[in-house]
């Protein structure tokens, strides 16, 4: 096994799951995102634990749906995609409800069916004020209407997303809610088991109006708010459960004024002790916490000096550190009473906690505990 691995926290997660389900209702549906391999979390791992804790798993892609089907998953999968003609056969085929967005496609999808007397399950996407893909709220009935008159397609939901739920005073979210509305009164007049659903994790934390039939919240489930925590009890004991962990691959002594790493970015005061660690920017560690980056090694928390490398980093533990080859460290999660947040690590990026999560790649092995 590689020595660097993130580790999963199993309990943490499905107790996110759980504490979800009991803030939504039980009459709300929960569905998991895992697209982006489960936010860095592992597609297959998470799928296979959280599944006996939700309604519906969503993806991006054909691909990651298909993952999912050959790993042994039954629970309904959301592409929530654009497809390619091509692809039907293989949407259908891995069992996926396909998203929708215009007629052409749902024409491609009956030309499709009707040839090979399949049917295909299939969600309308709306455009609610995304203005990213979905059909105009305007144009919203003729498509329902257009999928409920040909049988080899199964209508089983209709969604749109959030803009801006994680800005609790923009009224575009409030906008979008009751635009939502309006096609949800109108698809459920014309088939009362449609899954209507609009909540991401913002909407699922504060606007309890936006649940609908169904919820999606990704980065909730996975212990993160998109904006601030709240203090409901359902949802105060959400906890992150991603944890990436270490060891220490070489010790050296170093002499003072001595340059560390390429380009010589940090120079040592004095003799001192260095450990390198065996994580990258190849790994997904980014080059711009070089010299800001934090690391916990043997009780104490230093940072990363000098520049990342694509599979190393060095950390400067001083005259007087201990560390031995083999030493746990610790880049996100907590050791004793120290902690290193991915909030910490989104701030010191001038990013989002998203996009530092589905930046670590697959040569970091996800470990499930």
């Amino acid at each position: 096994m590689h020595p660097t691995q993130i580790k999963i926290n199993s309990q943490q997660l499905i107790t996110n799951l759980k504490l979800i389900k009991q803030h939504v209702g039980k009459a709300v549906k929960l569905c998991l995102p895992v697209k982006a391999n489960a936010y860095g979390h592992g597609l297959a791992g998470v799928a296979k634990l959280a599944e006996a804790h939700v309604d519906y798993l969503a993806v991006s892609c054909l691909d990651e749906g298909k993952l999912l089907r050959d790993v042994g998953i039954k629970k309904p999968i959301l592409v929530f995609g654009a497809f390619d003609e091509e692809q039907i056969a293989g949407l259908i085929n891995n069992d996926l409800a396909v998203t929708i967005s215009s007629q052409y496609k749902a024409q491609l999808l009956v030309d499709f069916c009707t040839k090979h007397g399949v049917i295909c399950k299939v969600q309308i996407k709306i455009d609610t004020g995304m203005n990213r893909v979905g059909v105009r709220s305007s144009s919203a009935p003729a498509l329902i209407d257009y999928v409920l008159t040909h049988q080899n397609l199964d209508l089983c939901g209709v969604y749109s997303h959030l803009a801006a739920s994680d800005e609790i005073d923009n009224p575009l979210t409030l906008r979008q809610i009751e635009q939502f509305k309006t096609i949800v009164k109108y698809v459920k007049a014309q088939k009362s088991d449609v899954l209507c659903h609009l909540a991401n994790s913002g909407g699922v934390a504060y606007f309890a109006d936006s649940h609908f039939d169904m919820v999606r919240p990704g980065l909730l489930s996975y212990g993160y708010f998109p904006a601030h925590p709240i203090n409901t009890f359902s949802l105060q004991q959400i906890q992150p459960c991603f944890n990436l962990i270490t060891r220490v691959s070489y010790f050296k002594v170093v002499y003072a004024d001595s340059g560390i790493s390429y380009n010589h970015r940090y120079k040592t005061t004095d003799d001192t002790r260095v450990v390198t660690l065996p994580i990258g920017y190849g790994d997904g560690y980014r080059r711009d916490l070089s010299n800001v980056g934090e690391v916990i090694l043997r009780g104490h928390k230093y940072i990363i000096s000098g520049t990342i490398c694509m599979d190393m980093l060095m950390v400067d533990i001083g005259a007087n550190g201990e560390a031995y080859v083999g030493d746990e460290a610790v880049l996100v999660g907590s050791s004793g009473d120290l902690t290193i947040t991915l909030a910490s690590l989104a701030e010191k990026l001038n990013t989002i906690i998203y996009e530092v999560l589905v930046g670590f790649n697959e040569r970091i092995p996800r470990v499930y505990y």
